[in-house]
């Protein structure tokens, strides 16, 4: 875990100061897909996003991206669910009633992008990020919080556009990607497709 997060510093740092860079700030709309949805199926409206890219020549960039995503729902009318009472006595029981389901991912990730079109222009891109994902998992019932807390692999594979205003370095940054997370013992996979619009600075 040390090591990837020194590597996506050393990644951004090279955006910041590689001859050309792209940097982005994206507010994501997220949609929950398989077992995700079945815990909560709601649309997330909650989160934000930072990209810094580094160009390697005209088409292709390396850098990071790291952002913050929350899923919540209520959920009624469920069948219990079995809790263990005591770890020490291995003593199980069930716990029922009004479920407050919560779930925070948070991408940790190095990427890389090709590029389309010259600069000035229209930019499309797609691209494909690597790394770790940090993964909270809540439901409340009543009293009783059921919480796991992980790091998995993650995958994110995305296709977008940066469209300048006018002469500028400054647009609207415009992406679709679908985030992964590996499954954590028996917590669920991650798995969830978000639309994102937000402000990019090339330059």
């Amino acid at each position: 875990m040390k090591k990837l997060l020194i590597i996506i510093a050393v990644l951004t740092s090279t955006a910041s100061f590689a001859q050309r860079s792209f940097w982005s700030f994206n507010y994501p709309i997220s949609f929950a897909l398989g077992e995700q949805r079945d815990f909560i199926g709601k649309t997330s409206f909650r989160g934000f996003g930072i990209d810094g890219r580094g160009f390697l020549n005209n088409n292709i960039s390396i850098g990071g991206h790291w952002s913050w995503e929350v899923f919540n729902e209520i959920k009624r009318d469920l069948p219990p669910i079995p809790i263990n009472v005591s770890n020490d006595a291995n003593i199980k029981g069930e716990i029922s009633g009004v479920q407050y389901r919560f779930l925070n991912v948070m991408p940790i990730l190095v990427n890389a992008h090709y590029y389309m079109g010259s600069d000035g222009a229209v930019r499309p891109y797609v691209g494909l990020g690597i790394g770790t994902s940090y993964v909270d998992e809540r439901t409340d019932i009543g009293l009783v919080s059921i919480q796991t807390k992980t790091w998995r692999f993650a995958l994110q594979p995305e296709a977008g556009v940066m469209i300048p205003f006018g002469l500028t370095g400054v647009g609207a940054n415009v992406a679709a990607r679908f985030r992964y997370a590996a499954k954590a013992g028996d917590s669920l996979p991650i798995s969830f497709f978000s639309l994102s619009v937000g402000l990019g600075f090339m330059n």
